[in-house]
C-alpha cells in the first residue's frame, strides 16, 4: 500500500476485528490491556506463543484487512495467538500516545501472565515497525520482560527525513512528510522515540527485518540492518527482490509467501514453537 493511499483512509481509526472469511467469531476476542483495546485471534494459545502486532499506517490510520490477513495466516501457521494492539492515532492523538499506550498494553500483558517470557514476540509493520523498535529499545532499558524476538517489516525508523527513499515517488514523499508533521508535531525528531534507528540496538532481543527491493523505506531499512551489525545485535535481514512496501502484509504471490515463510521460522524459533509438532 503506498503511504499517499494510507493517507487517504484517515476513516479507519477506528479499531476493527477481522473479517469473519478470514477467522471466524468464536476464534475472535476483544479485551482492553493497560486501558488499549487489543483484537485476539485464537487467544486460547497465549501461554504457549504469541504475536503482539503494531499494524502500519503511517501513525494515522489503522488496521487494514491486509493486515488482518497477514497476522491470521502468519499466527495459525506459527501455532501462536495474534494480538492487534489498537494504538490511538495522529493527528488526534499525537506522540507520545502510540508509544504509551503500547507500552501499557505490553506492561499489562506481561505482568498479568497472559504472555509469558521467551513465548511472545513483538512485531511491526511499516509506522508499527518504527513504534515496535521504539518500545522494544524502552523494554531493554528499562529491564521489563522483553519479548524473545522482535519482527520488523519495512520499518519507518527516522522521522528526520523520508529515510532516504531513493525509489519514491514524489507522492510518497510527501506523504511521509504529511504523516510525519500530523504525529510528531513540534517534538524533535531526534528523539530515539520517533527516529529509533538513533537509539540503542545494542540489547535488543532478536530481530528479523523484512523489506522489499523497491520499497520506499528500503534504504532505512539497510541503514537499520548496518546498524544492527555494528551494535553486535543478532538479526536477520531478507530483502525480497522486486516487492515494494510492505511485502509480506500487502504483497501478493511468491514474493509475499517467501517474506511470510521468513517470519514463520522466526516466531517459531523465537518462542521455542520449532520443537513442536503443528497440528493446525
Amino acid at each position: 500500500m503506498s503511504i499517499v493511499r494510507t493517507l487517504r483512509i484517515l476513516a479507519s481509526q477506528r479499531p476493527s476485528r477481522p473479517p469473519s472469511s478470514l477467522a471466524a467469531p468464536a476464534r475472535v476476542a476483544r479485551h482492553r490491556h493497560g486501558q488499549v483495546p487489543v483484537t485476539w485471534i485464537d487467544e486460547e494459545l497465549a501461554r504457549e506463543a504469541t504475536i503482539v502486532h503494531l499494524h502500519g499506517g503511517a501513525y494515522v490510520a489503522g488496521e487494514s484487512r491486509a493486515h488482518w490477513n497477514w497476522l491470521e495466516e502468519v499466527a495459525r501457521r506459527s501455532g501462536a495467538a495474534g494480538a492487534m494492539v489498537h494504538y490511538r492515532l495522529a493527528p488526534r492523538h499525537r506522540f507520545p500516545v502510540a508509544v504509551d499506550d503500547v507500552l501499557h498494553a505490553v506492561d499489562a500483558l506481561v505482568t498479568g501472565a497472559v504472555v509469558r517470557p521467551g513465548r511472545w514476540v513483538l512485531s511491526g509493520d511499516s509506522a508499527g515497525g518504527g513504534l515496535a523498535l521504539a518500545v522494544a529499545q524502552m523494554l531493554a532499558g528499562s529491564g521489563a520482560g522483553s519479548p524473545a524476538a522482535l519482527l520488523l517489516e519495512s520499518p519507518w525508523t527516522d522521522l528526520r527525513r523520508r529515510d532516504g527513499a531513493v525509489r519514491a515517488t514524489d507522492h510518497d514523499e510527501h506523504g511521509l512528510r504529511i504523516a510525519a508533521e500530523l504525529y510528531a508535531g513540534a517534538f524533535p525528531r531526534e528523539d530515539p522515540r520517533l527516529s529509533p534507528i538513533l537509539g540503542d540496538l545494542a540489547a535488543l532481543p532478536p530481530v528479523h527485518l523484512v523489506n522489499g527491493s523497491q520499497d520506499v523505506l528500503v534504504e532505512g531499512s539497510r541503514a537499520l540492518a548496518a546498524a544492527l551489525e555494528a551494535a553486535g545485535t543478532e538479526h536477520e535481514y531478507l530483502e525480497v527482490p522486486d516487492a515494494g512496501h510492505d511485502v509480506a502484509v500487502a504483497g501478493e504471490g511468491p514474493a509475499a509467501q517467501e517474506a511470510r515463510r521468513s517470519q514463520i521460522v522466526a516466531i517459531r524459533r523465537a518462542t521455542g514453537r520449532d520443537r513442536t509438532p503443528l497440528n493446525r
